[in-house]
C-alpha cells in the first residue's frame, strides 16, 4: 500500500506535457532501450558505454541458423509415455543450476546418441536423459550411464515421462 501512495505521490509532480511514447522501430534495425527513450524527445537518460555494451544481446551465426533450421530431425514427430533415466535432481539454490549444467554437457559430451533435458520444476533441477519406449531399454542406457560415470549412480534412476518420437 506504500508503494502505492509512493507512486501516485510522484505522478502527481510530473508536468501535465510528460508522456511516454513506444515507437516500432524497423525489423532490421537494432534499437537499444535507451535510444528509444530518448528519441521521444521529452526524456534524456544518461547511460555509461559499458552498461550499454552490457544491454546489447549479440547473436551469433551459428544461433541464427539454429532459429531459422528446420530439420525434421531436429523436430519431434510425436510424442508418448515412455522412460527416461535421470541423471540429476537436486534442489540446493546456489549450485543446482550449474550442476546440473555440468552434468547434462558430461552425459551428452559421452552419449551422443541419447538425447538430454535439463528442466526446473520448482525447488529441483533435472537432467534426464533419452527418449526410450520401453524399460527395457532405458535399464540398458542407465547400465552404461553408471559405468562412465559412477559418480552419478546415486542420481541415477528410470522415471516415465512423455517422451519425443523421431523418424
Amino acid at each position: 500500500m506504500k508503494l502505492c501512495s509512493y507512486i501516485l505521490a510522484i505522478a502527481s509532480c510530473l508536468p501535465a506535457s510528460f508522456s511516454v511514447s513506444a515507437q516500432e522501430a524497423p525489423a532490421d534495425s537494432v534499437v537499444s532501450i535507451i535510444d528509444a527513450i530518448n528519441s521521444s524527445g521529452n526524456i534524456t537518460v544518461s547511460q555509461p558505454e559499458s552498461l550499454a555494451k552490457l544491454l546489447i544481446r549479440h547473436v551469433s551465426p551459428e544461433e541464427l541458423r539454429e532459429d531459422s533450421d528446420s530439420n525434421a530431425a531436429t523436430q519431434p514427430s510425436s510424442s508418448r509415455a515412455g522412460y527416461r533415466v535421470q541423471v540429476f535432481d537436486d534442489n540446493n539454490p546456489r549450485t543446482a543450476r550449474s550442476q546440473a549444467k555440468a552434468s547434462q554437457g558430461r552425459v551428452a559430451s559421452a552419449f551422443p546418441q541419447y538425447r538430454t533435458y535439463m528442466t526446473f520444476n520448482s525447488p529441483y533441477w533435472r537432467v534426464k536423459v533419452g527418449d526410450f519406449r520401453t524399460r527395457g531399454e532405458a535399464e540398458a542406457a542407465m547400465a552404461e550411464i553408471r559405468e562412465a560415470f559412477p559418480s552419478l549412480s546415486s542420481h541415477l534412476r528410470i522415471v516415465r515421462d512423455k517422451i519425443n518420437i523421431y523418424d
